[in-house]
This record gives structure tokens, C-alpha cells and sequence, in this order.
């Protein structure tokens, strides 16, 4: 016994010390894959189990449930001949629910278990299902068998196995540990993201932001929603993420283009026909309001409906019925309607193409999604984005723009077919880049390629400063700034108090940032008073807080400053009543 007691002592400070480097070298991310660690773990433990006979053991298994008690499943198996992960759920779920281990030294004349279905289909001779607790809550099972009847497990093994369990116990629980916090995270990215990017729309401008807003708004309301704007703005892409964050986002989404299909055509897809109905209507077919039964159905290009069908839809919208073609019976349908244009409808109203009760009845909530040229401050993000979706399947793989390049593509309007026509314009240059890179040269032969020799491919000039002076300035931005400022315009609208207070915010931010966000020393540096410094800096921030709708999180990320910093210094200055902005400066 006391052979047997030290070599227990001895295998166990053995494991504990593998697992503790294990745990050293334990990586968490994205990637966290729990099976892999636990296999690791049973790994361990297996190359340790040494029963006083010598003979080795068939099969092991790591059984877990998650801490949130929903699952239990082998977490990690080990087999001395094929990966078989199968086990006895009868022994398991007693040994989880009672606590205690389960010893069969003969499982299959164990008159506890000869109801278990699931035993006599394993042909188990012996084994082991010791519990693996975590303080007073068990979160797994330590499952062992062996199927040769010279060597069965006694009193001897179950307690070298129930020593062996304890000491692996904290690095399952670990695991599982790490398993939810990375399924949390994941569930919260993914949120987030849905939430934030409402689907694949992507950008941060003011233009875009105002937009996703709205949507979300739309999307928790079950009205008929009409999106407006240019061809390639997205219209349905905003359609299908109005309907993933809606109520009814587990329903059918079903699209239907008003464009391309004659009347004949457009009605059936719509509503459905019965048998003989038409030339070709060899059998009853259900249109996409039926199919769509619960969900979504988005009209695109609604402004080419003829009249009959304008007649037809102005039923759906306001009586929740259809008729197929060919049928005299009308059907109630619960669909909610989106539809789309690029048309301006109150003018073909006005024109007499579009019925103004249905456009009422459409425009019960309105979406505009703006041009790409309205928020070109999102053409880097969307260039990325692309970059990234098509870049990497290059060989070699491409990953960047050149600023030169980025300038160019955000100078341009897109007026052709807006990120459509900028998904193109990069797809393109990636296929025709020669390199890892897409410069200049890469979008000139582009621009060539596509037809548009007059594109801009060179960089704006900048304006001639004499040498070793710092600022290089944006020659074209400024014309179209002077350009565009209206005669009337306010004092604080023209270009010397716009260009005074956007240079001062961003040297005083950046002076800041270089004395740890300290107003005094940054106020030395910059040769004014703290007084002058700080009623600069809250010009900025005010700005800044304006043009972000408020959102203190975007502020803070155009000025690269941690939020905790920016909402002490938005007190500190007295913005939104924090505290009065006659405080010394700090």
C-alpha cells in the first residue's frame, strides 16, 4: 500500500507540473478551439495512468457539460485503435448527478446496468466514470474502459483515478472557462457588428450614420419602407439588414425586381398563377408574397410597375390580400413590404406615372441612402474592405493602397454606379496589379481598361511653401472649399475661421496627446496661454461632438484618445453641463 501511495504521489506531482507549463503556453483568441485543450488534458492524464496490474486501458474519455449546464458531450476521447468518442450516457448522467464515481468491474453482468441499452452496445468488460468537480459543482466525467476480462478495475483504480481527476479538474475547468467567455465575445461581436454595420453596409460618415440610424429604427417597426437613391447605393443591401434585425428576420426574405420582368411575368412572380393561366403555366406556382409568408418581400425598382400592377400592389399595402393570375380567389397574406428606387416618386406622381395612393402607402417611412460622393470620408474604409475581399486570393496576396492611389479614388464622384462602381474599379486593379501593391500606374491602366482616359491619375499639386516650412496643403480641397462658400455665409462658415479652428484642434490635440493629455505643459509648448488653449480645444470638441451626433465614442477615436480621457476632460471643460467653463484650466 504504501508502493502504491507513493507511486500515486509521484504521478500526480507528475501531471501537475506538465499542466502547469501547459497553461503557460495556453493561447485564448478568436480561434479557441476547447476540444483541442481538453484532448491536450486527456493527453496528460493518459500517459500517466498506470493501474497496479500494468495492463493499459482501451478507451478514456473527457465527458463535459458547460458551465451553463447545456451540453454533455465527450469534450476530448483517446482510443488505444480507432478515435471512437461513443460512451455509456446511463453511468454518465449518474455519475454527474450523484457525485460519486461508478466502479463496474464486470459492466456487463452488473445487475445496475443491464437495462442500459447503450452499455451492452459499447461490449464493455470494465470501467471507470469518476466525476470531475469544480468546488461543490461537477462539470464533467473522467471515463475509462477496458474489454479484456484478465484485467478488471477494482477499489484500488477508482481511487488512482478519482486522485488523477482532482488534479486535472482546475485545467478543465479553465477551458470550459475560456469556452464562454469566447462564445460570449463571439455573440457580442457579432451584435455588435449587425448592430453597428447593419449587415454589409459599411461606413462611419455623418451622411451614412444619420441613414443606419433610421433604419434600425425601421427595422423594429413593422411598416411598409421606402428606400430612395442612386443605382449601387445599396438599396438592397439596407432592405435585407432591415429584415435580419426585425421581427420577423426568421421568415422568408424574397426580392423581386419590378425591372426586368414584362407585366405578364412580374405578376406571376409576384402572386403566383394557377394551371393554364398562360402560355407555359403548366401547373400552379406560389408567387413571392405567399412564399414569403411571416417575412419580407423587397420590391426593387418599384418605379417600373406598370399601372395595373401599381393597382394591384396599392391592394397588398392596404387590404393584405392577392390574387393569382388565372384565379378568381383572393388569399390573405402577412408579409411586411420594402421597396426600392432610384427614381424620385413625387415627380413621377406629378408626371402621372405612379399612383399617388400607393405612394402613400409606400412611403410610410422613407430611407434615402446617400451618394458615395455625399460621404467620401467611407471610400478608404469601403477601398479596405475590397482590398481585403479580393486581394488575398492574389498571388502574391494584396494588401494596400497607396496614399497617391487612395487620394485619387476619393476625390472622385462615382457618379456611374457608386460602390458598385468602386467594388468594379478595385476588383479590377487587384486582377491587373502586378505587384502586392495598387498605386498609380495600377489605376491608370485601370481607368484606360474601363473606358475613362480623362480619369484623374496623378495627385493633386500641392501649394509651393518654401523649404523647411511643416504644412503641405490640399491645393484642390481648398479651391473647392473658397468655391463653395455662399456671399452670405456666416463669420464662423467661412474658410478662415473653419481652416482657423480645425488646424487649431488638431496641433492642440496633438500637443496634448505628447504631454499626457496635460493642458498646462501642452499650453507651454505651444507659446499661448492655458486660457486660449482651452477655449480652442472645446471649440473642437464641440465641433466634434456635433458633426458625431454626440456619440463621445466616435470622438474619441478621431482623436485617437482613450474615452475614459476624452469624459474627463469634456467635464473638465464644462461641455454638456459637466461642470462651468470658467474652471482654471488643469
Amino acid at each position: 500500500m504504501e508502493k502504491l501511495d507513493y507511486r500515486v504521489r509521484a504521478v500526480l506531482a507528475r501531471v501537475r507540473s506538465t499542466l502547469d507549463r501547459f497553461s503557460l503556453r495556453l493561447e485564448v483568441d478568436w480561434n479557441y478551439d476547447v476540444r483541442r485543450v481538453l484532448e491536450e488534458i486527456l493527453a496528460l492524464a493518459v500517459g500517466e495512468l498506470e493501474f497496479g496490474d500494468g495492463a493499459p486501458v482501451d478507451r478514456a474519455l473527457l465527458i463535459t457539460q458547460d458551465l451553463r449546464g447545456e451540453r454533455l458531450e465527450a469534450g476530448a476521447g483517446w482510443s488505444a485503435q480507432e478515435e471512437d468518442l461513443t460512451f455509456s450516457r446511463t453511468i454518465v448522467d449518474q455519475t454527474m448527478q450523484g457525485g460519486s464515481s461508478i466502479l463496474c468491474e464486470d459492466a456487463l453482468d452488473d445487475p445496475r446496468f443491464r437495462s442500459s441499452e447503450s452499455l451492452r452496445g459499447l461490449q464493455v468488460l470494465t470501467l471507470l466514470s469518476v466525476p470531475i468537480r469544480a468546488g461543490e459543482e461537477v462539470i464533467g466525467a473522467f471515463y475509462i474502459e477496458r474489454r479484456d476480462a484478465r484485467h478488471l478495475f477494482n477499489e484500488r483504480d477508482q481511487a488512482f483515478v478519482e486522485a488523477l481527476a482532482e488534479t486535472i479538474a482546475p485545467a478543465v475547468r479553465t477551458a470550459l472557462i475560456h469556452q464562454d467567455h469566447v462564445r460570449e465575445l463571439r455573440e457580442l461581436r457579432s451584435k455588435n457588428e449587425s448592430t453597428s454595420r447593419m449587415g454589409r453596409i459599411i461606413g462611419q460618415s455623418a451622411a451614412i450614420s444619420r441613414t443606419l440610424d433610421l433604419a434600425r429604427t425601421a427595422a423594429a417597426l413593422d411598416r411598409t419602407v421606402l428606400i430612395t437613391g442612386e443605382s449601387g447605393v445599396g438599396k438592397e443591401l439596407l432592405a435585407r439588414a432591415i429584415h435580419d434585425q426585425s421581427s420577423r428576420s426568421k421568415k422568408p426574405f424574397s426580392v423581386v425586381d419590378c425591372s426586368g420582368l414584362s407585366e405578364t411575368l412580374l405578376e406571376s412572380e409576384l402572386f403566383g398563377h394557377v394551371k393554364g393561366s398562360f402560355t407555359g403555366a403548366t401547373e400552379d406556382r406560389v408567387g413571392a408574397f405567399e412564399a414569403a409568408e411571416g417575412g419580407t418581400v423587397f420590391l426593387d425598382e418599384i418605379s417600373d410597375a406598370t399601372g395595373p400592377m401599381q393597382q394591384l400592389l396599392r391592394r397588398v399595402l392596404q387590404e393584405g390580400e392577392i390574387r393569382r393570375v388565372g384565379d378568381r380567389q383572393w388569399r390573405k397574406v402577412d408579409v411586411r413590404v420594402l421597396c426600392a428606387t432610384n427614381r424620385d416618386l413625387s415627380e413621377e406622381v406629378e408626371k402621372g406615372n405612379f399612383l399617388l395612393d400607393l405612394f402613400h402607402r409606400m412611403h410610410e417611412f422613407p430611407l434615402r441612402i446617400p451618394p458615395l460622393r455625399e460621404r467620401k470620408e467611407d471610400i478608404p474604409l469601403l477601398t479596405q474592405y475590397f482590398v481585403a475581399l479580393f486581394g488575398e486570393n492574389k498571388n502574391p496576396p494584396i494588401g494596400e493602397v497607396t496614399p497617391d492611389a487612395q487620394t485619387i479614388l476619393s476625390r472622385r464622384d462615382w457618379k456611374g454606379n457608386n460602390v458598385r462602381e468602386l467594388r468594379n474599379v478595385i476588383r479590377l486593379c487587384v486582377d491587373l496589379a502586378p505587384g502586392p501593391v495598387i498605386d498609380t500606374s495600377v489605376l491608370g491602366r485601370v481607368f484606360e481598361v474601363r473606358g475613362d482616359p480623362a480619369a484623374e491619375v496623378q495627385s493633386a499639386p500641392e501649394i509651393q511653401v518654401p523649404a523647411g516650412t511643416l504644412l503641405h496643403i490640399d491645393r484642390a480641397g481648398l479651391s473647392r472649399l473658397i468655391e463653395s462658400t455662399p456671399e452670405n455665409a456666416a463669420k464662423g462658415k467661412r474658410p478662415w475661421a473653419l481652416l482657423q479652428r480645425e488646424f487649431g484642434g488638431v496641433l492642440i490635440t496633438e500637443t496634448l496627446r505628447q504631454t499626457r493629455w496635460k493642458l498646462r505643459p501642452a499650453a507651454r509648448i505651444l507659446g499661448i496661454s492655458p486660457v486660449k488653449l482651452r477655449q480652442d480645444f472645446r471649440v473642437w470638441i464641440e465641433h466634434l461632438l456635433t458633426v458625431c451626433h454626440q456619440d463621445q465614442q466616435e470622438v474619441a477615436t478621431r482623436l485617437d484618445m482613450p474615452i475614459e480621457m476624452l469624459v474627463r476632460k469634456l467635464e473638465d471643460l464644462g461641455i454638456g453641463g459637466a461642470a462651468s467653463a470658467s474652471q482654471a484650466p488643469s
